[in-house]
């Protein structure tokens, strides 16, 4: 079982990414392969429509590498910030540098952080529909988060609240069971 984790926040100090490290700790202790993609660390060019139906064709090695490892893991955990009312447009760019079937029998979950203690998570809801019109599934258990749930240090967040922590397993432990179910069928 192989589950990527992709962060689609472009901060120096970034709530989503700490979060999404958190969950892959927590696929780790339960023996789950993961790769971290970080598209800040490692971004992807602007999508090229000619290779919009077979995006393994493009020529660029950093989508071939994205597109390979996408088809290669079982489930995948996509993060983003709450930027203008939806998900980040980094993360919009990478999953259109896939093709039109690219989560097809994928467990797809969500995490994310938005400004403030009322902030509804838009974007986890518009993910939905992307990762429908791709052939994924999504889980029933997001993670949002705000500034509250974590503590700021000089470089970095520290994810502090226990509710969060325990979604965070919750979402972990459905995306293990539902992946384990799936790949038996397959």
């Amino acid at each position: 079982m192989k589950v990527l984790l992709l962060n689609g926040s472009m901060a120096r100090k970034s709530h989503t990414k700490i979060l999404l490290l958190h969950i892959e700790t927590l696929f780790k202790e339960k023996q789950v392969e993961t790769i971290f993609w970080d598209l800040k660390e490692k971004p992807l060019p602007y999508v090229d429509p000619f290779y919009h139906h077979d995006p393994y064709k493009n020529p660029d090695l950093v989508v071939k590498e994205f597109v390979s490892i996408v088809l290669s893991v079982d489930g995948i955990v996509l993060g983003s910030p709450l930027y203008h009312g939806s998900y980040s447009g980094v993360l919009k760019n990478a999953i259109d540098n896939l093709g039109p079937d690219g989560f097809r029998d994928k467990w797809i979950g969500f995490a994310g952080n938005a400004g403030g203690a009322r902030a509804d998570h838009v974007q986890h809801t518009h993910l939905r529909n992307v990762v429908k019109t791709l052939y994924g599934y999504a889980t029933q258990t997001q993670v949002g988060t705000h500034k509250g749930d974590y503590k700021e240090h000089d470089d970095r967040y520290e994810l502090i609240d226990d509710d969060i922590k325990a979604r965070c397993l919750r979402l972990v432990d459905e995306m293990i069971k539902l992946l384990s179910i799936w790949t038996k069928t397959k």
